[in-house]
């Protein structure tokens, strides 16, 4: 069993869960390429978040720019909200080398992909130019895009039917964390191929020392009787697979969030509600940095008011007052 990293990764994809803050964390070496990191908490500089800064397909490219991966490590290393992996690579698009870096690969880097590389993949402390990189994306997503569409394509099958989506009712009253057990007992979905060959790093009383050590044993005792988990257990999980860590991602998220996942009534893209189950929005952005839940609600506001006689003269006499 692979030993849990301590020094910089300077290879290979972790990721970890924080089930009561309802987090994902990972780490992987990342080019960072028109890529912006911030801090989670601006008083915590070992959690970051990743934001696109440009679309890549926008950027000149020049020889005389270099570019170097940046390998981050367990203690400095990227948060999400859980279920935000799955939700990024559904909503991935795949069209093309630029889209697919713009909406997924920007953010998780090519790790998880590299054995679809046609040549060694560059080692994380080589400096290339922009031209190159670009090159060396195209090439990983030339050889594996086929895979990336078909792995998407069966988790958004899965998705749909654990949450019961597009017009799905089989199974309707059921929990989806049961159904998405038995999908995968019963290989109703081609998801379930993607349960293997994923490490699991334990995690170790041991690892606990230098957070909890210099505390007297009689006030830690104390705690634990409160509360046996005061000590939280975090399991890492690794694997060589994109479509292996989804899978870890959705069973994380399947079995400790009462969330459900949606499709937008908007753009059509899946989101987790993040203020009421019933929300029908999402905020992702668009391209006029706007979100759907502010785009949706002015739409459904002026379909009201077409259909409803009495809600536009009431508008008018509204402005006409207001003036």
């Amino acid at each position: 069993m692979r030993e849990l990293p301590r020094a910089n990764i300077s290879e290979d994809f972790y990721m970890w869960f924080d089930l009561e803050e309802k987090k994902e964390h990972y780490a992987t070496p990342l080019y960072l390429y028109q890529v912006k990191r911030d801090r989670i908490n601006p008083s915590d500089e070992t959690k970051l978040y990743l934001k696109l800064k440009k679309d890549i397909s926008k950027v000149k490219t020049g020889k005389d720019k270099e570019v170097i991966r940046h390998p981050s490590t367990i203690y400095i290393h990227y948060v999400e909200s859980l279920g935000a992996m799955l939700i990024n690579f559904l909503n991935a698009d795949f069209t093309n080398y630029e889209t697919a870096y713009n909406t997924f690969f920007y953010a998780y880097g090519y790790e998880l992909v590299k054995d679809y590389a046609p040549y060694s993949y560059i080692k994380n402390d080589t400096y290339i130019t922009d031209v190159q990189l670009k090159k060396i994306i195209n090439d990983i997503f030339e050889t594996g895009s086929d895979r990336f569409i078909e792995w998407q394509d069966n988790f958004r099958k899965c998705v749909d039917f654990v949450y019961n989506l597009n017009g799905n009712e089989e199974l309707k009253n059921s929990k989806p964390s049961s159904k998405f057990i038995a999908s995968l007992v019963t290989h109703h979905n081609d998801v379930y191929s993607y349960s293997s060959d994923i490490e699991v790093i334990l995690d170790t009383y041991s690892d606990k020392y230098l957070k909890y050590g210099n505390q007297p044993l009689n006030k830690l005792t104390e705690e634990l009787d409160q509360d046996d988990s005061f000590i939280p257990m975090t399991n890492v999980y690794t694997s060589e697979k994109l479509s292996n860590i989804v899978f870890v991602v959705l069973e994380q998220f399947v079995k400790n969030s009462n969330l459900p996942i949606k499709q937008c009534q908007y753009c059509n893209r899946y989101f987790i509600p993040k203020i009421r189950q019933d929300e029908i929005y999402c905020d992702l952005p668009n391209e006029d940095g706007k979100s759907c839940r502010e785009k949706g609600a002015k739409q459904t506001y002026k379909q009201n008011l077409e259909k409803i006689p009495a809600l536009l003269e009431y508008r008018k006499a509204y402005q006409k007052k207001f003036m």
